[in-house]
């Protein structure tokens, strides 16, 4: 500020010489104190007092480039008039006549001779300082004042990818406000291929309007993108991603021994509705088969013909198939038929199932086989007791009258219910929603990336990716790859990503309730007829 040799710099605001930390290291939360910004160890050029004895030394900080500005500046507003360095014990709050920010008596400003009525912040100055050896100012489309070369590094952080980094070459610094942007940031192109994406990604400088109706979140790091912020996007597959996150992004690999680690890992989504009762009848059979010896004398043999099971004690169930039934042309019989277990259809004519027909109370043979009392993976030696109630399911959050496992919280807290649906879930499944395995968890924080359901207070069943924060309920993770329904002669496509239905720039309408759908979770959708439905109710209630 006033002299500078090669021992140090003698400032105006401090006593003791100051030497200059081209790479500084030191603890967190330490904030120069001309801008009164946080100085980022190993990352920052800082000019530190040669005398640490006392703890005001220690701790007093500056940039570089705030160290090293003038005693005075021309003033900006008045061309005629200079500004005067101000240390902080003689600055009082203030505004900054330039960027209009109300700036603390601590900050180092610049002022008029006379008065304080024309202040200018240490931000500010800066940027009038450089103004006058940078090259030819240029207009940047993504802000709309023209910007100057600054062939140094900048000295704060980067609009565009948020980084505070003084190590890169150099960087455009707004000529009128405080937008500075690293070179290289300025001069990414503006349409990229990426391996990651299969269509080239358009660089916008604020989030297209046509999208904000709902938040949208990077498709790399799945934190949310903010209005006015760079991105990245393709807008034929509603793909954002952050700017620094497309242009820092290593591809995700699966590794290897993931899959030979569980070899036999299940795999969804299940082709239809037909295959996803058939896998989750394999479910309920293994955990029939898993169940510990303690629990057998509460199942039922696979040979028995008529049982008396306890959720219908006031007769016999008796082991039959459709064919003994019903009339094998009647479907509307057959599609009144469901499970009093799981709740779920019993649809397949050669499929043995128990039944009391004059109470017309049926169940799956497996359903109804199953352990009164079994051990869930996530509580090791805690025992879920079966019982038939009306409630919601802590799992998919279903609700109905069914068999429900319930027992207390392992905090004490409540009751934890789960139907048979979602009390023999597999611990670990392969989505091809996701590159990672899913590992099931009891989970409160984190919203279901296929529905955007969180959970009750106390939480929901999920299946984690705790890698990338990527999180699927019990009610979504079994959703069908296709579904029929009464309104399209096509099947519904589960669509767990919007790049799956191409050239559709347009919103999703969902055609039961009509409300635009927010294609950060999943649907169901048909190309041909482009009817799209939301993933619960809506689909349900047009089945």
């Amino acid at each position: 500020m006033e002299e500078k040799n090669d021992r140090g710099l003698k400032h105006l605001a401090h006593k003791h010489l100051l030497v200059l930390n081209e790479n500084y290291i030191g603890g967190g939360g330490y904030y120069c104190w001309g801008c009164q910004e946080q100085i980022d160890s190993c990352q920052s050029s800082v000019y530190s007092c040669s005398d640490i004895r006392s703890y005001d030394c220690a701790r007093f900080l500056l940039h570089k480039a705030c160290a090293e500005l003038p005693p005075k500046i021309l003033c900006p507003i008045d061309q005629n008039e200079f500004l005067f360095f101000q240390p902080p014990l003689m600055s009082r709050n203030t505004c900054c006549r330039i960027c209009g920010f109300l700036r603390s008596w601590m900050c180092f400003t610049y002022c008029s001779s006379f008065n304080t009525d024309i202040c200018v912040c240490l931000k500010c100055a800066i940027f009038q300082v450089q103004q006058s050896k940078e090259d030819p100012i240029f207009v940047h489309p993504g802000h709309s004042h023209p910007l100057a070369l600054i062939q140094h590094p900048s000295s704060f952080q980067c609009y565009a990818c948020k980084v505070n980094d003084n190590k890169l070459d150099s960087s455009y610094r707004c000529t009128k406000c405080q937008f500075w942007i690293h070179k290289s940031c300025g001069d990414a192109p503006h349409s990229s291929q990426f391996q990651f994406h299969k269509h080239p990604l358009k660089l916008s400088f604020s989030l297209p309007e046509v999208y904000r109706t709902f938040d949208q979140f990077c498709r790399i790091c799945n934190e949310r993108v903010y209005w006015i912020e760079w991105l990245y996007c393709c807008r034929s597959c509603r793909y954002f991603t952050h700017f620094h996150c497309a242009r820092s992004r290593s591809s995700p690999i699966l590794s290897s021994n993931e899959d030979e680690t569980y070899p036999n890992l299940v795999h969804l989504p299940a082709a239809d509705e037909l295959s996803l009762n058939l896998l989750l009848e394999q479910f309920i059979k293994d955990k029939i088969t898993l169940s510990d010896t303690s629990y057998k004398s509460n199942s039922i043999s696979s040979s028995t013909k008529d049982i008396k099971h306890w959720s219908h004690e006031e007769h016999v169930l008796k082991l039959t198939t459709f064919n003994e039934l019903f009339d094998r042309e009647n479907d509307d019989e057959m599609l009144l038929l469901r499970c009093n277990g799981c709740d779920k259809p019993i649809r397949t004519y050669d499929s043995l199932f128990y039944g009391c027909v004059p109470c017309k109370y049926f169940m799956h043979k497996v359903c109804a086989e199953l352990p009164r009392e079994i051990e869930h993976h996530l509580w090791p030696g805690k025992t879920l007791i079966a019982n038939k109630k009306y409630t919601f399911c802590d799992g998919c959050y279903g609700y109905g009258k069914a068999i429900f496992f319930s027992a207390r919280r392992p905090d004490g807290k409540g009751i934890i219910d789960l139907h048979i649906g979602c009390v023999t879930l597999p611990k670990i499944i392969k989505h091809e929603a996701h590159h990672h395995q899913l590992h099931q968890v009891f989970d409160k924080d984190h919203a279901c990336n296929a529905c955007g359901w969180r959970g009750r207070l106390w939480g929901l069943y999920k299946h984690e990716c705790k890698q990338c924060n990527f999180y699927i309920c019990g009610g979504c993770i079994v959703k069908a790859r296709t579904y029929k329904h009464r309104w399209d002669p096509h099947p519904l496509d589960l669509i767990y990503d919007a790049g799956m239905v191409e050239e559709h720039e347009h919103e999703f309408e969902c055609e039961n309730c009509s409300k635009e759908i927010d294609t950060n979770n999943w649907f169901y959708h048909c190309s041909k007829c482009d009817l799209s439905f939301h993933i619960n109710d809506c689909l349900i209630r047009v089945k």
